[in-house]
């Protein structure tokens, strides 16, 4: 990951990932797009249960603020190219897709990536669930709008006037984790992110709401399988 002069960021990287299975993926205020190019094995997403995947072993992903997508590798080995940023642009998708190009150069600037994507047909959405009911639709925006401050799922509910038991089952039953689950993924990737950038760990951990520094070190160990420091380490250049 190499950041850009205007806040934005590329990506130039091989991929080798072993075995198989499938992991949620949850982006915070930042849009990303990625042109995967594989060399070996099987890279696609789970869509309202079915799988999506491209045709070819060269495509692209984008992904918008705030979605949730659930991905799936098998022996996936090769290159991702990709540009991302905190800033909107005119022109972007508001929901995840895979699409087909033939675009394979490295990203100079944001603004390429709209031009990518002008030019993709055939696009396929990849949101963990196209057609949420209205109860998750709104008490997945307010954990959005509130993710930094830790809200209450319990006070959510009660916002929507509805109970806990029920807004988390039907959250469940739509994205396939809890609402306090998907609130974690997003403190998460928050802090990811922000490792990325080269923010200081302690900064990092106060902003996405961990008062206790060794707390912040434990659930991102647990989630991660690594210290926020290695992660700095790997992806920060």
């Amino acid at each position: 990951m190499r950041l850009l002069d205007d806040g934005s960021y590329v990506i130039d990287e091989p991929i080798d990932i072993s075995g198989e299975g499938a992991t949620d993926f949850v982006f915070t205020r930042g849009w990303l797009l990625e042109i995967i190019m594989l060399s070996r094995g099987e890279y696609s997403f789970f869509s309202d249960g079915k799988h999506v995947r491209s045709p070819k072993n060269h495509f692209g992903v984008f992904y918008p603020p705030f979605c949730l997508v659930r991905a799936f590798a098998r022996e996936f080995k090769g290159r991702v190219l990709g540009v991302g940023s905190e800033q909107p642009l005119e022109g972007l998708p508001a929901s995840p897709l895979l699409f087909e190009t033939e675009f394979g150069e490295a990203f100079s600037n944001a603004r390429e990536a709209v031009e990518v994507l002008k030019r993709s047909p055939h696009r396929q959405p990849i949101d963990v669930c196209t057609d949420p009911s209205l109860v998750s639709l709104k008490a997945k925006r307010l954990i959005d709008e509130n993710y930094l401050i830790y809200p209450s799922i319990s006070r959510i509910a009660k916002r929507l006037n509805i109970s806990h038991e029920h807004m988390s089952r039907q959250f469940k039953r739509d994205y396939g984790l809890s609402p306090n689950a998907y609130l974690h993924q997003l403190r998460l990737a928050d802090a990811s992110f922000r490792l990325a950038r080269g923010e200081e760990i302690i900064d990092i951990s106060q902003e996405v709401g961990y008062n206790d520094l060794s707390r912040f070190y434990s659930q991102f160990r647990k989630a991660t399988h690594t210290s926020p420091a290695i992660c700095r380490k790997q992806v920060f250049k």
